[in-house]
């Protein structure tokens, strides 16, 4: 009977302590493919890093298939509004977060996409396709 009881506690404590560690961040890796994220990397929970980093992979994979003689993405715009949806249905949709949750991230995050892509009006043609689904690979890369 001691011997039931002492498992049973031994098993409870362990269960207890387990389920009692919070699951923290690892440390920014020291070099990540957008060295601009690595701030906020930090920062993020395990679970906003991997849906993140998922939405990314996806959106660098979307884009890539995007087929040249008809589109689903037509044009630079385009683009930055699937950006925005994607993020919007991770973020508030898939995670429930709210706006705001890491200062700056968001405007980080659109201002890269801005660098890679620009912000003219234009067909989003092949290099520009193969640029933005380059970046989305690397911020993928870097949330993991």
């Amino acid at each position: 009977m001691n011997r039931f009881v002492l498992c049973a506690a031994l098993a409870t404590a362990f269960f207890v302590t387990r389920q009692a560690q919070q699951p923290t961040a690892p440390a920014a890796p020291a070099q990540v493919a957008v060295p601009s994220l690595a701030k906020y990397r930090s920062q993020m929970t395990n679970e906003d890093r991997t849906a993140l980093a998922q939405c990314y992979e996806i959106l660098s994979k979307s884009v890539a298939a995007n087929p040249v003689d008809d589109p689903v993405i037509p044009s630079v715009p385009a683009l930055c509004d699937v950006h925005r949806a994607a993020l919007l249905f991770v973020w508030r949709g898939v995670l429930g977060n709210e706006p705001g949750k890491y200062e700056g991230l968001r405007e980080e995050l659109e201002g890269l996409l801005k660098t890679a892509v620009g912000e003219a009006d234009v067909p989003l043609n092949p290099a520009v396709q193969r640029d933005a689904a380059t970046l989305f690979a690397n911020i993928a890369r870097s949330l993991r």
